[in-house]
């Protein structure tokens, strides 16, 4: 396994992102991080926006589209809907990893259609790959090229290696 992004390397821009994010956000907004993947790194990014004056509410959605494989199945699952009420609030979506961009793109599609105020994306990785999804992230902590693939800091191989605190390419 090749170290892509170090735990300090992980740390200083999450907190780089944590100052962009809490004042570019000039009220209220919801942090929802996208189950599974997104949660280790919507934890350490919540801290960081609270460390820069921002106070998010915290929700959670859970979506599926890769099983046990390495690639995407093609169809993404609701799987746990949001807690609360989203209409008319700006919701800041964050995951581990912006890859074929199917899941993103539904939940930001899925919100738009609540009547939300607004929806902006944000991802631990930009993974530079074609996409499946017509979508981009509006913040970015890192960007990887196509040959990687992620683990590390929630991104897994079939459930595993979610847990290490860096970002390995297998």
């Amino acid at each position: 396994m090749k170290v892509l992004f170090s735990t300090q390397d992980i740390a200083k821009r999450v907190d780089e992102l944590g100052k962009q994010i809490a004042s570019f956000y000039d009220g209220p907004f919801v942090l929802a991080p996208v189950l599974t993947g997104g949660f280790m790194f919507g934890a350490d990014l919540a801290r960081a926006i609270t460390r820069h004056g921002g106070d998010p509410e915290i929700d959670f959605v859970q979506l599926a589209s890769y099983g046990t494989d390495r690639f995407s199945s093609g169809v993404v699952e609701l799987i746990k809907d949001f807690t609360h009420p989203v209409e008319g609030k700006r919701i800041l979506l964050v995951d581990d990893v912006l890859d074929s961009g199917r899941s993103l793109y539904y939940a930001k599609d899925m919100l738009l259609n609540r009547d939300v105020k607004d929806v902006k994306t944000c991802v631990a990785v930009d993974k530079k790959t074609g996409r499946a999804a017509n979508i981009t992230a509006d913040f970015a902590a890192f960007e990887a090229g196509p040959e990687h693939f992620l683990v590390g800091y929630g991104m897994d191989d079939k459930g595993l290696k979610r847990g290490l605190d860096f970002v390995g390419s297998i």
